[in-house]
């Protein structure tokens, strides 16, 4: 297959230890497997130094642009951001800005890609805990039960996006429920859905927030409140 010209993004909070790494090897990947590419990195609002650390970034590498929300807009919210930036070019990518993901793996999912579907990492190996493995399925199993989602790990943070086929779709959610609304909208398109697994890593500096209490409500809200208005099987 011809190399496809790729807009990649990544959310970045409290991640001023961590965003350099990931940009670098997003830099290496996409030059030697994008006919073009172009990065974002959508810096939301964090209080230690990410913004300045991804301002450098920018001044460093002419493809590398930030976005700076003013206040933080949490997960979803920061993915709203980087999905509306990302408008370039033909296919849409993103990691997190944590470190977890070896973005040279990216080639994996672009092995799998036919030219038309969505290509959905899975984690190969959770390097976040037991809490967060039980999390995630049980978070799948509600998505199967509700939706007849059949995606094995719906929050891993690394996919692939024709941009043609995120233009079929209208995302409303601002929580982490964004990822598996935009895989149930897109499903109910037809848009088929390839599943390729990936590493992932533990996170070296810095705290993830997935867990969090609110996090997790505020992602049940959202999946309730699209089931209500019909989005259920």
């Amino acid at each position: 297959m011809q190399k496809p010209s790729v807009s990649y993004f990544c959310p970045a909070y409290n991640d001023q230890d961590n965003i350099r790494g990931t940009i670098v090897n997003a830099v290496s990947t996409l030059s030697r497997l994008a006919s073009d590419y172009d990065i974002t990195i959508v810096e939301d609002g964090s209080p230690d130094r990410t913004g300045e650390v991804a301002d450098r970034l920018a001044r460093e590498f002419p493809r590398v642009r930030v976005i700076h929300n003013p206040e933080n807009l949490g997960y979803g919210g920061a993915l709203k951001v980087g999905f509306a930036a990302a408008s370039t070019h033909e296919v849409v990518t993103y990691t997190d800005g944590d470190g977890q993901y070896d973005f040279a793996e990216f080639e994996r999912l672009l092995d799998a890609w036919d030219g038309e579907s969505v290509v959905s990492a899975y984690r190969l190996n959770r390097a976040d805990g037991f809490a967060r493995v039980l999390q995630t399925r049980v978070y799948g199993f509600l998505l199967r039960l509700l939706f007849n989602l059949r995606v094995r790990d719906v929050n891993c943070s690394m996919k692939l996006y024709p941009r043609k086929a995120l233009d079929r779709v209208s995302i409303t959610s601002e929580s982490a429920f964004i990822d598996a609304e935009m895989l149930i909208k897109l499903s109910r398109c037809g848009v088929k859905i390839i599943q390729v697994g990936v590493h992932h890593y533990p996170r070296l500096h810095g705290a993830a927030s997935g867990a969090k209490p609110r996090v997790v409500l505020t992602t049940v809200l959202d999946m309730v409140r699209l089931f209500l208005k019909g989005g259920g099987r």
